[in-house]
């Protein structure tokens, strides 16, 4: 995958050797303990405006930080650890071969969502689990956020793991925008709970499913296995014209979708997108509010329905800036 971006925490994070994170017994799976789907990171052209329009959706925004090369970023934190991250180039030119390059990139194109990024309890047990079943890896590599002020990054943050975008000869690798990180700290995230910062006036609790839009879903469900993950249920999304499967992550799922309409939303998608995330969906705690604040914050008048994982609602690209938004009520 081609970025790699992240917010690790709005403050300077504990730092921890990883060789003091990582050197127990190796996983037994890929993802260890960690609690799979953590972030969506969304590219965007202008981020005061993106904020504005996600607050309008009942969404908290936390103020967040920037990386080297003019990349900046804020959150929202979810209830589950999950959170979704807003990206825009911020500063001037990006120099070549950067995060900042990529997402400048991408945003010239098009909004939406550019990653996913896999909570892991090692990312050295992960890399090493993935270079035992034939992976090309790229990691674990250090990262960090910097503060408002700050110019030098930070002591490391996380590690994180991809896979190469051009692996070697026989060598495998995810062609799906995701890579596994384990942060060094939780106290970022016990200070955003602290401050009320998940409580958020929609009642989002967090993001279940990253919905990826592919050529070829047995493909790609094939090297996902071959990496660990484990094949959950088929799915029909017919609003997209597509049908795929579920794969198991952590607490959460990756939906991997091929076309089944050659005039679908999907087939559209692909057309002018790489492969990569095409909608995502967000559990709630209470649809009603939810859809009150979506309705007031569009405009519009949003029809619900029974969606995979209970009574739901989309929120469209234009809205979301990029990628099609599910939110969801599981029903007791």
């Amino acid at each position: 995958m081609a970025i790699h971006v992240h917010l690790g925490s709005l403050l300077l994070l504990a730092t921890v050797t990883l060789s003091a994170q990582t050197t127990s017994a190796p996983a037994q799976s890929l993802i260890g303990q960690g609690w799979g789907v953590d972030h969506v990171g969304i590219g965007v052209r202008d981020l005061a405006q993106t904020q504005h329009g996600y607050e309008q959706l009942g969404f908290k925004v936390s103020k967040g930080g920037h990386f080297p090369g003019g990349l900046s970023n804020c959150s929202v934190s979810l209830q589950n650890n999950s959170y979704l991250e807003l990206l825009a180039v911020t500063g001037g030119t990006p120099s070549v071969h950067s995060d900042a390059a990529d997402v400048a990139d991408f945003v010239t194109k098009h909004e939406g969502a550019m990653f996913l990024g896999i909570d892991v309890s090692s990312a050295r047990a992960a890399a090493d689990y993935l270079k035992a079943h034939n992976f090309d890896v790229d990691g674990p590599n250090p990262g960090s956020i910097m503060k408002e002020g700050e110019t030098t990054p930070p002591p490391p943050m996380w590690y994180d793991v991809s896979t190469a975008d051009k692996p070697t000869a026989n060598k495998k690798t995810f062609t799906i925008p995701i890579f596994l990180i384990e942060y060094l700290s939780s106290s970022w995230k016990d200070k955003a709970r602290a401050e009320g910062r998940m409580d958020h006036p929609n009642t989002a609790i967090g993001i279940h499913a990253a919905w990826f839009a592919v050529h070829n879903a047995d493909a790609q469900l094939r090297t996902l296995g071959d990496g660990g993950f484990e094949i959950g249920e088929s799915r029909e999304a017919k609003f997209l014209g597509a049908h795929g499967r579920e794969v198991k992550a952590g607490l959460g799922v990756l939906l991997l979708l091929d076309s089944s309409d050659k005039d679908g939303l999907l087939t559209k998608y692909l057309s002018d997108h790489d492969e990569g995330i095409i909608a995502i969906s967000i559990e709630v705690a209470d649809l009603a509010k939810a859809l009150k604040f979506a309705e007031a914050g569009t405009g519009r008048k949003i029809e619900t329905y029974k969606g995979f994982y209970g009574a739901s609602f989309l929120l469209s690209p234009e809205v979301t800036h990029g990628v099609w938004m599910e939110m969801f009520q599981v029903e007791h």
